[in-house]
């Protein structure tokens, strides 16, 4: 089969309506939105990650590894595991309804656990960069998510 007749395949089947309700059936049927970490098939990297990470990230790494330690703790953020590893994603097979719903459970679930205490309390260049770690952090799992709460706390925060 050729790869353009593969690709029509792929998107008819995506584009279909889909008959099944769980997140495992949906990602199944529509392998156009499939995901496979780049770590489960790269070999590993033959330098220190930890320090390109504190290079990267400065003093944030503590504070990017609070957020995600939230979000693979719940179901709101689809936690998966594969190799060992834990990786989150979000369920793209929703309708638009669905998704809005789920990223205001997903600040809810957020602002319970404390995810954005301070935020407003830190001042100056420490706390600029400690609140664009926090947002980034959120918008690597889902750019809804990080729009939705950079427009509440950057655009309307003075």
């Amino acid at each position: 089969m050729d790869r353009v007749n593969f690709r029509t395949q792929i998107l008819t089947r995506h584009l279909q309506t889909h008959q099944t309700t769980t997140t495992t059936d949906l990602l199944n049927t529509a392998p156009c939105v499939s995901y496979t970490p780049p770590e489960l098939s790269e070999p590993s990297p033959n330098f220190d990650t930890t320090s390109l990470r504190k290079l990267l990230d400065g003093q944030s790494v503590e504070d990017i590894d609070y957020i995600f330690n939230l979000m693979i703790q719940s179901s709101l953020f689809c936690p998966r595991e594969r190799g060992g590893k834990v990786f989150i994603a979000p369920d793209f097979n929703q309708s638009m309804e669905q998704q809005r719903e789920m990223t205001m459970r997903r600040i809810d679930y957020l602002r319970e656990k404390g995810a954005f205490d301070g935020w407003f309390d830190k001042k100056g260049p420490e706390g600029d960069l400690w609140r664009f770690a926090q947002a980034e952090s959120v918008s690597v799992f889902d750019h809804s998510l990080g729009i939705k709460l950079g427009v509440h706390f950057f655009l309307w925060y003075v």
